[in-house]
């Protein structure tokens, strides 16, 4: 599953963000986008892009093309 298929309010692990460009993907890290870190899609822009989501007590907005590339399980 993957972090774009989550509805507002739900929460899952992270599995795996190696999908993702190497700058982005540090950033994300930096962030705490860790593997098996707790994440939850907190909104979704009115157009669908972006998604706010809460991840180690940072929230960040997240464009979906990313969003598509992060492996998560609920």
């Amino acid at each position: 599953m993957f972090l774009s298929e989550l509805k507002v309010g739900q929460t899952a692990n992270i599995i795996n963000i190696n999908a993702i460009e190497p700058v982005m993907r540090k950033k994300l890290l930096n962030l705490g986008f860790l593997p098996k870190a707790k994440i939850q899609l907190l909104r979704v822009a009115p157009l669908g892009d972006p998604i706010a989501v809460r991840c180690a007590n940072s929230s960040i907005a997240l464009r979906k093309s990313v969003a598509k590339q992060i492996i998560v399980e609920r």
